[in-house]
C-alpha cells in the first residue's frame, strides 16, 4: 500500500519524503522488520524505541512513523512525525491490513479472571456448530487449527490487525480475543471493531501499573463503549453490577447473567461433582436443565458469560447448551492429572486471591482428604497481593508449598516470605521449596490417599520469568513426570 493512501486516512504532524513509497507491513519491533516494512517507534517503559531506528532503517524499512527524527538519522528514510506513535500505529495498522475486523464477528472479554476459559468455551461452542473460529489471547494465537506464540495477553495493534488479516484470509467467521486492561490503555485494540463485549469479573491485579483500582475499572469500561452490539456482564460481581447500571443509564446495549443475583441469564441448582457441574439455566423467561463438564460457581459463570455471547450473536441457546455439555474443559484450567495415586492433581492458572480462592471454593465441594496447595507469586508486581493468597489458602485449610512464579528480578525467596505472613495469619502450614520443579516433586511425593493437590499459578504459561531470562517450563509436563516417578517408587504397576 502506498503511504499516500494512509496519509489520507489519518491525523498526522508532518511527512518526510517519497509519497509513492510502498508499504508491505508494520512493525515497532526492529528485529522483525523487513524489507518495505513501516517501522514504528515507540516510547515504551523501559526503552525507547526511537533509539533502534538506525536499525531498522539498515534492514530495509521503507517508512519510520515516530514523534522525533533522531539526529543520526535524519534524510536517511522517510518520517511519518506522529503526536503518538501507539495511537497512530493502530489506525495505520487497520488501514494496512484493509480493516480485517470488520469483516469478523469479534467477540472481546475482559476481567481479572475467566478470560481464557471463556474464549475457548466460544471455540467450543462455533466448532460444534462447524464454523470457522480464532483465538487471540494469554495462551497464543489460533487461526482455524493453526497456533502461534505470542509475549502478551493482547498483542500489539500491529500484530492484532496482522492476525485478523490472516483470518480473513482463512475464511475464519469468529475470533474471541482475550482484551486486557493494559491494551486498553495503550492503544491495542484502537480501531478494532468488536461485536459483543464479555465482561467476568474485577479483583485486585495490575495495580502496579494502574495505580488504584477505580483506575483499573476505568480501563475495563472503556471496551464496553466499543461494541457494536451487545455486552454481556456478570452482575454477581460487584464491579460488573456497577458497569451493567452504568450501561444501562448511558442507554448502551447490556444483557445481565449470574448465580446469586437476579439477571438476564441465570443458574440456580447448582450440583457439583469432580467431574463438571449441573444446573437450572433460565433465559427468556424459560428454564433449561445444563451440564458443564468443569466444576465450580466460575466455570458455570465463564459459561453463561460464552453462552450471553453467542446468543446475542444470534445463536440458537439449545444448540449452545448442547455444545456446552460436550466440551471437555480447558487446558490447564482445573485440568484433572490423570495418576494412579489415590489422590486428585488439579492444573490451574489462579494466580490472585480471588482466582485462588473460587479453586479452592469449588475443591471445598468434593475433597476427601488434605489439600495441598503449590504456589508462588510474580516479581515486580502488585506486592500487596501476596499475602493475601496465603491468607486464602490458610483459611480454606490447605498446607503451602510457596515456590517461584515469574520472579524476575526479585528474590523468590523474599516473595515466598511475603505470601507467608498472609498463611501464618490464619496459623496455616507452609514449606518455601523455591525450585519449582523440586516443589511439585515434593507436593506429589508426600501425597496421601484421597489428598486433593492444586499446581496454581502457571498452567499452561510457557516460560519463568526469571531475571533477564525467560526460561522455557513446562508444568504439566513436569507433574506428569513426577508422577510417573513416583508411582514408579511406589511399586505401583504402571505399563509403559
Amino acid at each position: 500500500m502506498e503511504i499516500k493512501v494512509i496519509l489520507k486516512d489519518i491525523n498526522y504532524e508532518n511527512y518526510f519524503g517519497d509519497n509513492n513509497i510502498e508499504i508491505k507491513h508494520i512493525t515497532c519491533d526492529s528485529k522483525k522488520v523487513l524489507e518495505g516494512d513501516m517501522f514504528v517507534a515507540i516510547k515504551g517503559f523501559t526503552a525507547d524505541g526511537h533509539k533502534f531506528i538506525k536499525d531498522a532503517i539498515k534492514s530495509g524499512a521503507s517508512v519510520i512513523m515516530c514523534e522525533y527524527i533522531p539526529d543520526d538519522v535524519v534524510e536517511k528514510s522517510n518520517f511519518l512525525l506522529v503526536k503518538s506513535s501507539r495511537a497512530s500505529m493502530a489506525a495505520v495498522a487497520n488501514i494496512i491490513y484493509n480493516k480485517p475486523s470488520e469483516k469478523i464477528n469479534i467477540i472481546g472479554i475482559t476481567g481479572t479472571n475467566g478470560k481464557t476459559s471463556t474464549t475457548y468455551l466460544l471455540k467450543g461452542i462455533y466448532d460444534c456448530l462447524g464454523e470457522k473460529t480464532g483465538i487471540v489471547g494469554t495462551m497464543g494465537t489460533i487461526i482455524d487449527d493453526e497456533k502461534i506464540k505470542i509475549s502478551n495477553t493482547t498483542p500489539e495493534s500491529c500484530d492484532l490487525q496482522y492476525f485478523f488479516s490472516k483470518m480473513v484470509e482463512r475464511n475464519v467467521e469468529h475470533c474471541f480475543i482475550e482484551v486486557s486492561s493494559h491494551a486498553m490503555e495503550l492503544n491495542r485494540v484502537d480501531d478494532v471493531s468488536i461485536d459483543v463485549g464479555i465482561f467476568t469479573n474485577l479483583t485486585r491485579d495490575h495495580l502496579d501499573f494502574h495505580k488504584t483500582m477505580e483506575n483499573y475499572y476505568l480501563a475495563k469500561k472503556k471496551l464496553f463503549y466499543k461494541t457494536k452490539i451487545n455486552n454481556i456482564i456478570n452482575v454477581d460481581d460487584s464491579y460488573g453490577k456497577r458497569l451493567y447500571e452504568e450501561l444501562i443509564n448511558d442507554n448502551v446495549p447490556a444483557i445481565s447473567y449470574a448465580i446469586e443475583n437476579e439477571a438476564d441469564i441465570k443458574a440456580s441448582n447448582l450440583v457439583t461433582t469432580m467431574i463438571g457441574t449441573s444446573f437450572d439455566l433460565k433465559i427468556n423467561g424459560n428454564t433449561k436443565k445444563m451440564h458443564v463438564n468443569t466444576p465450580g460457581k466460575f466455570s458455570v459463570l465463564n459459561s453463561l458469560g460464552a453462552l450471553g455471547a453467542a446468543y446475542a450473536l444470534g445463536v440458537n441457546v439449545d444448540n449452545i447448551i448442547e455444545a456446552l455439555s460436550v466440551i471437555k474443559g480447558v487446558k490447564g484450567r482445573f485440568e484433572i492429572i490423570k495418576n494412579n495415586l489415590d489422590c486428585t492433581i488439579i492444573l490451574d492458572f489462579a494466580h490472585t486471591a480471588d482466582g485462588l480462592e473460587k479453586v479452592l471454593e469449588t475443591i471445598n465441594e468434593f475433597a476427601q482428604g488434605r489439600k495441598i496447595v503449590l504456589y508462588g507469586a510474580g516479581g515486580e508486581r502488585d506486592i500487596s497481593r501476596r499475602a493475601p493468597m496465603g491468607e486464602v489458602a490458610a483459611k480454606y485449610g490447605c498446607i503451602s508449598i510457596l515456590t517461584s512464579d515469574n520472579p524476575r528480578f526479585e528474590d523468590p525467596y523474599d516473595i515466598c516470605m511475603e505470601i507467608a505472613k498472609g498463611v501464618l495469619k490464619y496459623k496455616g502450614d507452609y514449606k518455601i521449596i523455591i525450585d519449582r520443579e523440586d516443589a511439585i516433586y515434593y507436593a506429589i511425593d508426600n501425597s496421601r490417599s484421597k489428598d486433593v493437590i492444586l499446581l496454581a499459578g502457571k498452567s499452561t504459561e510457557p516460560y519463568q520469568d526469571m531475571g533477564v531470562e525467560k526460561i522455557p517450563y513446562d508444568e504439566g509436563t513436569i507433574a506428569k513426570r513426577a508422577i510417573k516417578q513416583i508411582e514408579k517408587k511406589r511399586g505401583l504397576n504402571i505399563k509403559e
